[in-house]
């Protein structure tokens, strides 16, 4: 498990001996789509580290109705901090969007590398000062047009993927907030523009700078 530990940037801080000890507790995991990692409301036993693929953050609205608030990709690798955050239970479910292998830290584990070594806490908040700033920018596009909710999130995506992006026109529309008809034809329209291309499976950006533009369009108004 060292060697699956050390390959994670977040963990390049650490000194080995600790590694390794982090590595004795953790265990390796796999998930098909659709299969899940934790849920909301279950004791927050462990840290979730994303290896490969990605993993739907998912809240129940009072009707009951789950509403994606994040996706975790291996950049951003982490989920489940509700377990060193002292929450007691996860605030959300983790949902494979992909066919995922992740690795689970107790608790206990990760806590104590979290206190101990101060450069690695410092990448762990970093993380999710990034994840609150992703959030916080999805909620206040909530009221703009499709077009420009779909931008933020391809240009999200784009960061960690790279330009080409493998995400169904379904996914697409659920980290959106819209419905599958209208992301389908907003992402038509994109691509008779000429920035985007897509296949089966997999969206390709190709001109970033006109989706940033559709973004800039909205703050400024």
């Amino acid at each position: 498990m060292y060697t699956h530990l050390a390959a994670i940037p977040l963990f390049r801080a650490v000194p080995e001996d600790e590694l390794r000890s982090l590595g004795d507790a953790a265990e390796l995991r796999w998930f098909h789509k659709g299969e899940t990692l934790f849920s909301e409301g279950d004791p927050a036993e462990a840290v979730w580290l994303i290896k490969h693929g990605w993993v739907y953050l998912l809240r129940r609205t009072p009707q009951g109705i789950p509403v994606t608030i994040f996706t975790v990709t291996p950049e951003e690798v982490l989920c489940g901090f509700s377990a060193v955050a002292g929450q007691g239970a996860y605030y959300a479910s983790a949902v494979a969007a992909t066919d995922t292998t992740a690795i689970r830290v107790p608790e206990a584990a990760f806590s104590q590398l979290f206190r101990s070594e101060p450069a690695f806490a410092a990448a762990v908040l970093a993380i999710y000062h990034t994840r609150m700033r992703h959030m916080a920018e999805a909620i206040s596009l909530a009221p703009a047009p499709v077009e420009q909710r779909l931008a933020h999130t391809l240009l999200r995506l784009k960061a960690s993927f790279g330009k080409t992006i493998p995400v169904t026109h379904k996914e697409l529309a659920r980290m959106a907030g819209t419905r599958l008809e209208t992301s389908i034809r907003t992402i038509a329209r994109m691509k008779r523009r000429g920035w985007l291309r897509s296949s089966r499976g997999q969206i390709t950006v190709l001109n970033p700078n006109r989706l940033k533009a559709s973004l800039r369009n909205h703050n400024h108004r």
